[in-house]
């Protein structure tokens, strides 16, 4: 319960009453000083044992300090401008005590700082979650509930066929237990069937019985009991122990995921599917054969690609570039249109899939070829960030949802083989980890199983091999990290330091040494010549000139293959996507180098 009072005693500073007089209007003088502020600021309230007035304005992110609840409405409920709590209306005007049926022998009473330090548990009772400054708790007990759980109590008996067979009981109580539904083991609050010796979280009850998941092609059911067996988890790749409960399929005998895996939301799209027919999972072919070595790609239905062997004038030639991956055409064979001048693809993007399952997305995603309905704000059509790798991309793209991702991303699969390690990779969480090879923070990364070798995106599809304009021998990638490495390495174009437990490109024939960015930089999965539009201005991608022009927003010269160039300004070039994204900056009057 609170108390609601006007501030209307509320003293206020000279400085204060100069800077309320002016706020009412002049044909109004009967507004005192202290009405503007309760005008301005609103009602206060008065907490149980919080020592300030609260104002009727809530935190803006829906944040509140009772409880763990985030709301839209952030705004629906009070804060307090000396000490910065913000609570909810409704946990604000929580009583102050109550009676709950989880735990019956003592009344609860709600406390607004916390729990005391004596207490032992600073989770509450029946959810587990962190305990927020408004707790209901029995001192007596030792017992305490977050006002979440206050406000809506678990049943104390539960019937769902479809999660058990008998009637279940919660138990309210502080005991270790491993769920026969999901395997995981943990200490509060489990629902109990005594005949059959059965335990199980309240959120297991209700797991769905058949699903489809996105790492596996046929539907898999869910079962309290997988038997005695080698069982390894197909998300997370770890073992699943066969006494409890988990997913399988009934096709593949040898496929099984765990409970909670199964369930996640970047797993499973979130429909029960029992007794509900299946689809059959067509696919159309990317392209239809005309006669032999001709084809008509759904991309480019107006004419007919050939496949071409051997034009060296091509796949030595930078400026010529896949329509798909947006790479140079340094292998053959492709394909090409003999009408268009510009339009090739490697015969393996030609044979992209048009539909594709992905690890970082519930939904099959969808191959994208047209530029209209990319519209990455502030970007321009045709040019989009990769969801997985923030590259600046231009060709085709696999799209569900709000991820897009470009066709070395989306063509990711498991298990994923990279020509740099021994060992394959999976995606088996989207928590954030350190790529070992550049150092980065990402949730979206590949893991190793054998030795934790954790690879974001970006570097995993790094392309093995390059062309530099001053080495006529191929580049490939190069990492020593683990290794012990005497001597100091030098990058041939920026003509800096080598950090070598970074992955580099180099030359088996000539040596030299090169960082990763001043070799791809920014802008080489936008193709040549392209226009685009960024935060109201036009921009053209272009080659990068043998003086290395300045970049105007951060003053270093351009070092990478390509630049982008202002359409509306002469001289205006920028050398990467961070100095793109920046705001207006002053014009250097030299460059550094």
């Amino acid at each position: 319960m609170v108390l609601v009072e006007e501030l209307s005693d509320v003293s206020t500073s000279h400085e204060e009453n100069e800077a309320y007089s002016s706020s009412y209007d002049d044909d109004d003088q009967s507004l005192t000083p202290s009405m503007v502020f309760d005008q301005i600021m609103g009602p206060t309230v008065t907490l149980p044992s919080h020592e300030h007035p609260l104002h009727t304005h809530g935190s803006s992110n829906g944040h509140c300090d009772g409880c763990p609840e985030l709301r839209d409405n952030g705004l629906n409920g009070y804060n307090c401008h000396t000490c910065g709590f913000t609570v909810h209306k409704e946990c604000a005007e929580s009583s102050p005590e109550i009676n709950h049926p989880s735990h019956q022998r003592h009344s609860l009473t709600l406390l607004t700082h916390g729990l005391p330090l004596v207490a032992q548990d600073d989770k509450c009772r029946l959810c587990g979650e962190n305990l927020g400054k408004l707790v209901y708790h029995c001192s007596i007990c030792n017992f305490s509930l977050d006002l979440l759980c206050a406000r809506n109590p678990l049943e104390l008996v539960v019937y769902y066929r479809k999660g058990h067979e008998h009637t279940l009981t919660l138990m309210p109580r502080l005991i270790r237990f491993t769920c026969n539904a999901c395997g995981l083991e943990t200490d509060r609050s489990p629902y109990v069937c005594p005949q059959c010796d059965f335990m199980i979280h309240e959120d297991c009850i209700y797991l769905p019985r058949v699903i489809s998941i996105i790492r596996h092609k046929h539907r898999i059911s869910r079962s309290y009991f997988l038997g005695i067996g080698d069982w390894i988890c197909g998300v997370c790749r770890r073992r699943i122990d066969g006494r409890y409960g988990a997913y399988s399929c009934t096709i593949c005998s040898d496929y099984a995921v765990h409970s909670k895996c199964a369930t996640r939301r970047d797993v499973w799209d979130g429909r029960e599917l029992e007794d509900v027919p299946e689809e059959e999972d067509e696919c159309e072919e990317p392209f239809r054969v005309v006669s032999d070595g001709v084809i008509n790609h759904f991309s480019h239905r107006e004419h007919d690609l050939r496949l071409e062997y051997g034009l060296t004038n091509i796949i030595h030639d930078e400026d010529i570039r896949c329509r798909a991956c947006v790479r140079p055409v340094y292998s053959n064979p492709f394909y090409e249109c003999k009408q268009c001048d510009d339009f090739i693809l490697h015969e393996t993007c030609a044979n992209l899939p048009r539909k594709q399952r992905h690890v970082l997305h519930n939904h099959q995603l969808t191959l994208c070829t047209d530029d209209s309905i990319v519209m990455d704000f502030p970007m321009t059509r045709g040019i989009f960030l990769c969801s997985a790798c923030d590259r600046l991309c231009s060709g085709f793209r696999y799209e569900c949802c709000d991820i897009k991702l470009d066709v070395r991303c989306g063509s990711i699969s498991e298990p994923f083989l990279y020509e740099c390690h021994p060992h394959p990779f999976f995606q088996t969480s989207l928590d954030s980890k350190i790529c070992v090879v550049c150092k980065e923070e990402s949730s979206y990364v590949l893991t190793c199983m054998d030795c934790d070798f954790v690879l974001d995106f970006k570097c995993a599809t790094l392309p093995y091999t390059v062309r530099y304009k001053c080495d006529k021998h191929p580049l490939k990638l190069c990492y020593d990290g683990d290794k012990d490495i005497t001597g100091t390495y030098w990058c041939e174009i920026c003509e800096k330091e080598m950090d070598q437990r970074i992955m580099f490109y180099t030359c088996e024939s000539c040596g030299p040494t090169i960082h990763i960015d001043c070799v791809l930089g920014d802008f080489r999965y936008v193709k040549p010549r392209m226009c685009f539009e960024f935060n109201g201005k036009k921009w053209k991608v272009a080659l990068n000139g043998v003086n290395r022009p300045g970049c105007y927003k951060c003053g270093f010269r351009c070092k990478g293959p390509f630049v982008v160039v202002s359409v509306d300004y002469d001289d205006s070039y920028v050398c990467s996507l961070l100095c793109l994204w920046k705001g207006e900056t002053l014009v250097f009057d030299s460059i550094r180098d």
